[in-house]
């Protein structure tokens, strides 16, 4: 309640003043006079971006141009108006402006409308209810080689282990997670090879305006909720997802509601897709505005088609990203339903269950206000285990704030198995997994979802779409070489050798493979049994292989 009424006097303040600045959104009717164009990506996008496009069809578009420059030019010409920042995808800018520039901003001819930018309060729920303890009582280990200390629960009821046991780890997947800051995440011992191997690409802070994402002591709730991901401390904790890369991207304000948290994601959430993210989780939940001023009403608003954040949220979908927002700790209050941006239509929103697959009270019901089904899946965020910004591990998270990034991390591990697949394939395949796949609901939608068996769901997937394909892969028991023989011609073959523990031996990707591809480099390999996973645009095989 402090932040909520420091907000309201500032808010009192401002309206007794005759000449304040207030913060609106300026939308453009078009993008006529860009100097950018959808035949030269490589201007907006990095490399990894297109890349996923491409390998899931989707075309360069409009939307992917920058906003006009001109058009922001002109704007930051009015006196009394600074431009605050832009969105391409929504075509405009937030800019902080007194009245009378406002009204001059609104006589342009490439303006279509403005409006004031709403200040949100966040509702993250509750995190930790009990105290911190890093003394480990039970130690369980997985059938992987991991030992997953006190994550096992949340790992294994996704069969998570399962898809790290076959060597899929979430390597070379990029995840966005956006948070509130990711407080002391430099320093920690969890994240030691996270840092170690690079795998932090890099930190926005979508606030200030700057990269300083680790040093609030406040936002540590980041820093909980990468943990459930990116963790690798056997014993102790491992992550859904502790190969995986990751961009830490701080959109929320933790002392107070000057600046839209919701226009910062949407930042947020068009430079996680430039520089080609994979994944994006975000822990944040929007339902009502500072001061009961202008809420979002449920009946209204809850379809997905009228925040920002939920606009954005299927613009990245329709981009090729998975996106998972958590379903909001609204359910056991007067709210009741899912919050922004859980109510996008192409999004996973995640509901929170404890260990024995029961709704948590609290994690927010369905459905969307247009009848969709909500929350979709559903993972452990009722007494989830979390590692908080001072070093201690806690076996009391709660929240759907960490159902989402343990999710986000096992979907990355799943998604890294079936690279060239669709992202809404994915989700279809986690759906038709989960427990309650046949009589999906809008307490825990389809249910908690089974990795393992989605991937048997995948492999169909190529099959009906007539792409299976046919591998060759011999000799088998073999020496010191593998041969890959296809039968149609593609552009790309990825291909990923692990033993039983899940750690991979070998691996390369092979630019337009000639009909017979050789695996040398196995002389060092010990004998023993091995798993393959050979895919590309047009197949993905798994197969089991031993060494003699």
């Amino acid at each position: 309640m402090k932040k909520i009424i420091f907000s309201l006097i500032i808010i009192n303040v401002l309206s007794l003043e005759t000449f304040s600045q207030n913060k609106y959104w300026v939308m453009f009717k078009d993008k006529v006079g860009t100097p950018y164009s959808v035949s030269t990506p490589s201007a907006y996008l990095n490399s990894q971006s297109i890349a996923r496009r491409t390998r899931q069809g989707i075309a360069i578009s409009n939307s992917d141009l920058p906003v006009t420059p001109s058009y922001v030019t002109q704007i930051a010409a009015v006196p009394g108006a600074t431009v605050l920042y832009r969105s391409k995808w929504l075509n405009g800018v937030v800019v902080k402006a007194s009245a009378t520039a406002t009204a001059a901003i609104a006589t342009f001819t490439f303006v279509n409308n403005t409006m004031p930018v709403n200040r949100y309060k966040v509702t993250l729920g509750p995190t930790v209810d009990i105290p911190g303890n890093n003394s480990i009582t039970e130690k369980q280990v997985a059938t992987t080689g991991y030992n997953y200390g006190m994550t096992n629960t949340q790992v294994t009821m996704l069969q998570a282990d399962c898809m790290h046991s076959l060597g899929y780890r979430g390597q070379l997947m990029n995840i966005a997670v956006m948070d509130i800051g990711f407080y002391n995440v430099q320093n920690l011992q969890i994240f030691d090879s996270l840092r170690l191997e690079g795998r932090i690409l890099g930190t926005r802070d979508f606030v200030n305006g700057d990269n300083q994402v680790y040093e609030d002591p406040i936002e540590g709730h980041g820093t909980m909720c990468l943990s459930t991901m990116a963790a690798n401390m056997p014993g102790t904790m491992i992550g859904t997802a502790p190969k995986a890369n990751y961009w830490l991207l701080k959109t929320e304000d933790g002392y107070s509601e000057t600046i839209s948290e919701e226009y910062n994601w949407v930042r947020a959430v068009e430079f996680a897709d430039s520089v080609g993210v994979d994944i994006c989780t975000t822990s944040l939940g929007y339902n009502t505005f500072d001061g009961n001023l202008n809420n979002h009403t449920y009946v209204t608003d809850l379809n997905g088609k009228i925040a920002p954040m939920s606009i954005a949220a299927n613009m990245a979908a329709r981009k090729g990203i998975i996106v998972l927002s958590a379903a909001g700790n609204e359910g056991s209050g007067p709210w009741h339903y899912i919050t922004v941006p859980a109510d996008a239509d192409s999004i996973i929103a995640v509901g929170a269950v404890n260990s024995s697959y029961v709704k948590a009270p609290f994690s927010g019901f369905g459905p969307s206000a247009d009848g969709r089904i909500k929350p979709d899946l559903c993972a452990l965020g009722l007494g989830a285990t979390v590692y908080d910004p001072n070093g201690f591990v806690n076996t009391g998270g709660n929240g759907t704030s960490f159902a989402t990034p343990i999710l986000a991390g096992a979907v990355a591990c799943l998604w890294q198995y079936s690279f060239f697949t669709k992202n809404m394939q994915v989700i279809s395949a986690l759906k038709s997994s989960a427990t309650n796949s046949t009589t999906p609901d809008n307490n825990v939608g389809w249910g908690v979802p089974k990795l393992c068996v989605a991937m048997g769901a995948l492999s169909s997937v190529h099959e009906l779409n007539g792409n299976s394909g046919e591998v060759t892969i011999y000799p088998n028991p073999f020496n010191s070489e593998i041969k890959i023989k296809l039968s149609d011609p593609c552009s790309l073959v990825n291909v990923v050798i692990s033993d039983v523990s899940g750690k991979i031996v070998h691996s390369e990707k092979i630019e337009n493979p000639s009909e017979m591809i050789s695996i040398y480099q196995l002389n060092e390999v010990e004998k023993g049994m091995y798993f393959i996973s050979i895919s590309s645009p047009e197949f993905n095989i798994n197969k089991k292989i031993v060494k003699q």
